[in-house]
């Protein structure tokens, strides 16, 4: 729509200002004259083929320079608005071939116009020339007339590229736009179709753990109680029979107990226990709120360890390092966790005083002894108890505990590996 508005004010300004020098009885055929010009504006830019669109484009330019011929430089003017159409939305060579063509017939109007006998407008009747010069009148209106064409045709050119530049940018980003509503779509079905894969792979693995826990761990516990049942009833005419039994109700047991472990492994995240009883992490900590130095080894092939072992190995080695730091003072403290073939081993070690436990005659007090005396063995007592309860933590998993109280003060952890192969 500007476009248009631009097109038709180039016609209709330039008329309404030349009028108004034209005398009364000139002023009905110059209106015929204007009116026809924005009628073949007007038809152009309702053609619907390309073809009559170009020809009403050709007869609007000739109509222009005819009023050139008529009435002078001046209606020039209205030429911008054919320059200005081509300009804008011819491309290529075509838009040169119809300035050349419209620069042409527009000297040819302007020497028809000074060779007829027609008198200029009073104002635009200027005289240019200087005594001694050989410019006449038709050769300034002539000069005049192209540099402004040229100069319009160059303004418009220009104002077509940024135009061009500005429709592709805007083409560019509703392309943009439409592949970012596209990819919001697909990502929204991505969702939903993990979300029905996750459903679905949700049920699958509660339907194949209920039939885990009917078929193998249900049967092996109807199985164990129908053991125990005879067990109760063969123990006591033969024992050496039921003692076989009860091994075998142990062993099923065990069993049953690895299943449900298995299973609760894989309802439960893989993440969880590793990040929650995990000694490096409880070494960086230490280490970040004390400012004890630490150090952290893993020796031999690392392996998945129950819950249980792990549960342990964390809270003999937190009792440890509490009692490094509580007691001893210690600025360096190290875990080493080594893997065996049946067992897992954990030494924790410190460079921290070293404290005895008490033995039974210095459990004596004497009346003169002194309150530091006192704080001392209240303290080992203290740190008698710390140890009872790694070493209680040890034995609950068939594990043993071991302390070294040679510099550097030592505790070590060793605890069974039970493998699925052993307990079948």
């Amino acid at each position: 729509m500007p476009m248009r508005l631009l097109q038709y004010g180039l016609i209709i300004v330039p008329s309404v200002l030349y009028i108004l020098t034209l005398p009364m009885e000139r002023e009905d055929v110059y209106t015929l004259y204007i009116i026809i010009a924005i009628g073949l504006a007007v038809c152009k830019d309702f053609a619907r083929s390309s073809t009559s669109r170009m020809l009403l484009l050709l007869v609007e330019m000739l109509w222009n320079c005819w009023l050139i011929v008529l009435y002078g430089p001046f209606m020039l003017f209205l030429s911008l608005s054919v320059l200005y159409v081509y300009m804008y939305k011819l491309g290529g060579n075509l838009r040169w071939l119809m300035l050349g063509a419209q620069l042409l017939i527009s000297n040819v109007a302007l020497h028809w116009h000074y060779a007829a006998p027609s008198e200029l407008p009073p104002w635009f009747n200027v005289s240019l020339t200087i005594s001694g010069t050989p410019f006449t009148e038709e050769t300034t209106g002539r000069i005049v007339g192209n540099l402004f064409l040229l100069i319009m045709a160059a303004l418009s050119w220009q104002g077509a590229k940024t135009a061009n530049s500005r429709g592709q940018l805007e083409q560019v980003y509703d392309e943009i736009r439409s592949k970012h509503y596209e990819l919001q779509e697909a990502r929204a079905q991505l969702l939903q179709f993990t979300k029905q894969l996750e459903g679905l792979a949700q049920a699958e693995e509660r339907t194949r753990i209920s039939r885990q826990l009917h078929d193998d761990i249900g049967h092996r516990l109807i199985r164990t109680k129908m053991m125990s049942e005879a067990a109760l009833l063969t123990l006591p005419t033969n024992t050496e029979q039921g003692t076989v039994m009860v091994r075998q109700i142990r062993d099923q047991l065990a069993a049953s107990m690895d299943d449900m472990r298995t299973t609760l492994h894989k309802l439960r995240s893989d993440s969880y226990l590793s990040d929650a009883y995990a000694l490096d992490r409880l070494l960086e900590e230490l280490g970040r709120e004390t400012g004890v130095k630490t150090n952290y080894k893993v020796h031999g092939h690392s392996q998945a360890l129950y819950p249980s072992i792990q549960i342990v190995l964390y809270k003999n080695a937190k009792e440890a390092l509490t009692n490094a730091l509580k007691h001893g003072n210690a600025t360096m403290i190290s875990i080493q966790l080594a893997f065996g073939e049946r067992e897992v081993c954990m030494t924790v070690t410190n460079d921290g005083q070293i404290h005895s436990r008490p033995t039974k005659g210095s459990m004596k007090e004497h009346d003169g002894e002194s309150h530091t005396d006192r704080s001392a063995k209240a303290e080992s007592a203290k740190h008698g108890m710390g140890h009872e309860g790694m070493r209680m933590r040890a034995h609950s998993v068939g594990g043993t505990l071991e302390i070294q109280s040679d510099y550097p003060y030592t505790v070590i952890t060793r605890l069974p590996i039970t493998k699925q192969t052993d307990m079948i």
